[in-house]
């Protein structure tokens, strides 16, 4: 049934471990274990393929939660069975991947596959990867163990004769490290800094990919790189199109399986057709009633279908050097077609219900509220606007998302009518990418910058106290229950602070509600009238890094892509049963849209609120002394309002702005005609008149 990639295609493998070697290994464990195993009990026979050792398990006393394991009853499982490799040549540099629905068997599987590669080509290190730690400890401890002590043979290897006296006694290892014979099994996550690059492997299975970056999976699969075997095995329900499991699904055969019509013979996979490949028969009888009327499945033609899993597996491409697999519910023998109609009808949540029930990733056109054509009206907008990319400007505000020797930066300037305008962007590739950033905030004469402060906080706190007053540590994306951000800067210094050097203070922070701010920074994209303006993205070419190589790229282009993968969804939360707003990413990390947030918090800055403004279309104040009185300021803390109050209630000063001590002045003496108020944080005029904090200049 079906076909695997072809052999040719396969890389060539390293010598193969002698026959002998292992067979006396094997003797060895049989000794130490003080059991004598006759032919029909080997462990693993020479020639036993994975499907048959498992099969042989389950007459033997295999047991999955209780229950006998048998695969006789399914046959689409059982020929993803057959594609777990039983031979060396076959392991090496081999990819397995499986994307599936919820509850079909995976987790038992993925457990044989390890215990079967472990014990076959032992001694050896298998990896079971999660995205979190308590999911690594449950599998290890509620999965892998009932699993092993569940077969007599493979329990008395983990537990062995270890006393004098021949007394049993346990040896099964710590949650996170199992030893079977002479293998080693690790439980780890990739959420960890180091769990991704520490112990060389063999073996590689890595469960909920879709929990997990592409980023952190590249990592954890370099653990193998110096195995004879590397052979690895993904499996996950899918998330968003084009990421997590579905990115790797892509990469290999795509294996699906193309259900038989009885009748008129066609080949098509039910979940093509969903929800039409189930109907309602009025005359059959129903299996929990006695009673006619019932769900079945139905070919495409309408004929009645009783077998799902008469049919056969197909490549979509074949000779692909990765096998990957489609696993619906629809071939599940323990759900019936009514139930999946149940839940098709009573479901809220159209993602959840492609997701575990049908194995497919699902994208909610409103979760990713920014789209291509969405940024090429901001490009249109910009050009209508006679928007440029610039080498030097002033009261810039910029915005930096770092990364290990790597930042991203956006800088924004602020338009007579208030909207945004991009005038520079930027991918930092150094040793020290804030030495560069801190030569932008001198070309762009920068006014308030907001840096990230993970992953190089140390990094990121110098550059801070390098600029006082104008940089700001994002130290905090958490949820703000009143407020979208909370500045932290104080003229009063704490007893820690006292105590350490001035170089090494945080001094200026802002703490975010990621959900909040991203969702706002966003917005600025997506009207039809767009707030927030781009140049031609194709003139801003800079060397960059793709697929390892440096070469010159346009760069926009590339924040465009970032932006259109952030997603605003809304998730429940298991433990509370309650939903909350998150951001995620979408198959990258889209460092340009959060670049844009920190730019847009920065520019919130410079308002001296707590909340975002977004520009009006007509009307807009343009001076921070044309502001209404401090009630129009939503979220402003209770100081600034009655600050603000003050000032307004005080005469204006019949002097103009250039005459004013706080108008900058470059260092030859001449006026220019617009420049950024360090009083008010703002662009002003020179022929403005004076506004009440006039203090009159000596030059």
């Amino acid at each position: 049934m079906g076909r695997s990639p072809n052999p040719a295609n396969r890389r060539p493998a390293p010598p193969l471990p002698q026959a002998d070697q292992f067979a006396a290994a094997l003797a060895e464990m049989r000794v130490k274990a003080g059991i004598e195993f006759s032919p029909e009990q080997k462990l693993i026979g020479d020639d036993e393929t994975f499907r048959q050792w498992c099969e042989r398990l389950g007459r033997e006393g295999l047991k999955v939660d209780g229950k006998r394991f048998r695969l006789d009853d399914r046959p689409c499982m059982a020929w993803i069975y057959d594609q777990v490799p039983s031979t060396q040549q076959q392991c090496f540099r081999q990819t397995l991947v499986v994307m599936k629905a919820a509850q079909v068997g995976y987790s038992v599987f993925e457990i044989l596959v390890g215990l079967y590669l472990g014990l076959k080509f032992g001694p050896a290190t298998v990896g079971h990867f999660l995205p979190d730690q308590r999911l690594a400890d449950h599998k290890s401890s509620r999965r892998f163990l009932p699993i092993v002590r569940s077969v007599p043979l493979l329990k008395s290897l983990m537990t062995g004769d270890t006393a004098e006296d021949g007394a049993r006694r346990p040896s099964a290892g710590n949650i996170s490290n199992r030893r079977i014979a002479d293998t080693e099994y690790v439980f780890s996550y990739t959420s960890g800094r180091s769990t991704t690059e520490s112990i060389p492997m063999d073996f590689l299975l890595i469960d909920e990919v879709q929990e997990m970056t592409l980023e952190q999976i590249e990592k954890t699969r370099e653990r193998t790189a110096a195995s004879p075997y590397r052979f690895t095995l993904m499996g996950s329900t899918a998330n968003w199109p084009d990421a997590d499991i579905h990115a790797w699904f892509k990469r290999g055969t795509r294996h699906a399986f193309h259900t038989r019509c009885p009748t008129c013979g066609a080949l098509r996979p039910l979940v093509d057709y969903f929800p039409d490949c189930i109907q309602w028969d009025p005359v059959h009888p129903n299996e929990l009633t006695g009673r006619p009327g019932c769900y079945r499945y139905c070919c495409a033609n309408g004929h009645w279908i009783d077998d799902p899993q008469d049919g056969e597996w197909i490549a979509e491409d074949p000779d692909a050097l990765i096998v990957s697999v489609h696993f619906p519910q629809t071939l599940s023998p323990t759900i019936s077609p009514g139930e999946l109609m149940e839940k098709y009808q009573s479901s809220t949540d159209k993602q959840n219900f492609h997701n575990r029930v049908l194995g497919q990733p699902y994208l909610n056109p409103d979760q990713t509220p920014v789209t291509l054509e969405h940024m090429a009206n901001c490009v249109a907008a910009g050009a209508a606007a006679g928007v440029r990319w610039k080498q030097r400007a002033r009261g810039t505000f910029m915005g930096i998302d770092q990364m290990g020797n790597y930042n991203v930066v956006v800088i924004k300037e602020r338009l007579e009518d208030g909207r945004q305008a991009v005038v520079h962007v930027e991918e930092v590739y150094s040793d020290d990418p804030f030495a560069r950033c801190s030569e932008l905030m001198e070309l762009y004469g920068v006014a308030v910058c907001v840096v990230e402060i993970n992953p190089n906080y140390n990094d990121a706190k110098r550059f801070a106290n390098r600029h006082p007053g104008r940089v700001f540590i994002c130290n905090s994306f958490g949820s703000l229950p009143e407020d979208m951000l909370k500045w932290g800067d104080s003229p009063r210094l704490d007893a820690s602070d006292r105590r350490t050097d001035e170089q090494e203070r945080d001094r200026w922070t802002v703490r975010i509600d990621q959900f909040k701010c991203m969702q706002t920074s966003l917005a600025r994209f997506t009207p039809e009238a767009p707030h927030c303006l781009w140049p031609d993205p194709q003139e801003l070419v800079q060397p960059v890094i793709k697929k390892g190589i440096m070469q010159p790229a346009a760069v926009a282009p590339r924040a465009f892509h970032h932006f259109t993968k952030t997603a605003l969804v809304a998730e429940r939360d298991d433990a509370t049963n309650q939903y909350k707003n998150v951001v995620r990413k979408i198959g990258i990390d889209p460092h340009f849209a959060y670049a844009n947030l920190l730019c847009d918090v920065a520019w919130a800055r410079s308002h001296g609120t707590a909340t975002f403004i977004l520009p009006q279309a007509k009307g807009e104040a343009r001076h921070r002394s044309e502001f209404p009185a401090a009630v129009s300021l939503p979220g402003a803390p209770p100081e600034m309002l009655r600050l603000t109050q003050e000032i307004n209630e005080r005469p204006h000063s019949p002097e103009l702005c250039r005459n004013c001590a706080s108008y900058p002045r470059p260092h030859d003496g001449t006026i220019p005609v617009k420049a950024f108020c360090a009083e008010y944080r703002a662009d002003v005029e020179a022929s403005q008149p004076g506004c009440p904090l006039f203090v009159h200049s000596a030059a």
